[in-house]
């Protein structure tokens, strides 16, 4: 084989490599229920607003409140009365698995198990997790979700503060 053929070979290797680790980061990125959930949970733990967007219409609609702020305000009451800031109550959630049960093409059963660890400061969560410090916890979550406007969403109508 002379020279010009191998750096042939080698510069086609390369772009094929190329081509397929594009297209496995595309197939990524596909929406899925067990995705959804987890997507769900490490925003529930870490006390975000953005787990609105992963709520069915079902689910947000209350005409009195917003259920994602109520549930904040409970979570921030509870933490002040038991002499804490509300930063307190957030957790890092670390090795998410998800198992799914499919009762139709757009409703599903998903539950997420894995740990979570305390996250008053997302600096310090990352210190602990590298050095091994800190208490984890376990939790295990089952959540109702629906494929809606073909994305998949979480359909809990009552959101519990999570137990710290």
């Amino acid at each position: 084989m002379s020279d010009t053929q191998k750096s042939t070979v080698i510069a086609l290797t390369i772009l094929l490599a190329m081509f397929l680790q594009v297209m496995l980061v595309f197939a990524d990125q596909a929406d899925a229920p067990g995705r959804a959930a987890v997507r769900f949970v490490k925003a529930y733990y870490a006390l975000d607003p953005s787990m609105r967007t992963l709520l069915c219409q079902a689910a947000q609609k209350d005409e009195e409140a917003d259920r994602v702020d109520e549930f904040l305000s409970r979570v921030a009451d509870q933490a002040r009365a038991r002499g804490f800031d509300p930063a307190y109550m957030r957790s890092k959630v670390l090795h998410a698995e998800s198992r799914t049960v499919f009762s139709d093409a757009n409703t599903a059963t998903v539950t997420v198990t894995g740990v979570r660890k305390r996250m008053i400061h997302p600096f310090f969560t990352w210190v602990a997790q590298i050095f091994f410090l800190g208490e984890t916890y376990p939790f295990e979550e089952t959540l109702q979700l629906v494929k809606e406007d073909g994305r998949w969403k979480v359909c809990q109508t009552e959101l519990p503060p999570p137990a710290v």
